[in-house]
């Protein structure tokens, strides 16, 4: 089960992220073994590792995981399926506002407490405050990307 009030993002029943998790943990998991996608190094110190197809809430995500200088500072997972955009080729504001309010309903249903900061314009976003950071729902119109981040203390 997944612990989202308390960082904790389990795949497979496997305790696979949470705020102490470190870049050479991560590399050691079954999630990283099963899922791993890609890598972007950015040169600066920033890594982050992208994962396809997770299966979590019985629903298919793509997970984003940041390091710098290998300590954990934020997890992006964005819904996956063939009723939201998968490319540039199909990618559509719509496609993205449905993704961003599936974010926002799987929000409501598993975490017990009110956004502490949302709005509407220019884009929507929502911030949950918790002891060890914030979790976020937003759609970016500019770079068309749409996730639920999980932002650790270091980063917030």
């Amino acid at each position: 089960m997944n612990d989202w009030e308390s960082g904790i993002i389990q795949v497979n029943d496997e305790h696979a992220i949470d705020s102490s998790l470190t870049e050479e943990q991560l590399l050691e998991t079954a999630f990283y073994l099963n899922y791993f996608h890609s890598v972007r190094k950015l040169g600066n110190g920033y890594i982050w590792y992208h994962f396809d197809q997770v299966p979590l809430l019985d629903r298919l995500f793509f997970v984003s995981v940041c390091f710098k200088d290998t300590s954990l500072m934020v997890v992006e997972i964005s819904l996956q399926g063939n009723e939201f955009p998968t490319s540039w080729d199909n990618w559509s504001e719509e496609g993205e506002r449905k993704r961003q309010r599936e974010h926002d309903r799987l929000l409501e249903r598993h975490l017990s407490i009110k956004p502490s900061y949302r709005q509407t314009k220019p884009y929507p976003y929502k911030e949950y405050k918790l002891i060890w950071g914030k979790i976020c729902s937003y759609f970016d119109p500019r770079s068309g990307n749409t996730a639920i981040a999980f932002k650790y203390k270091n980063e917030c």
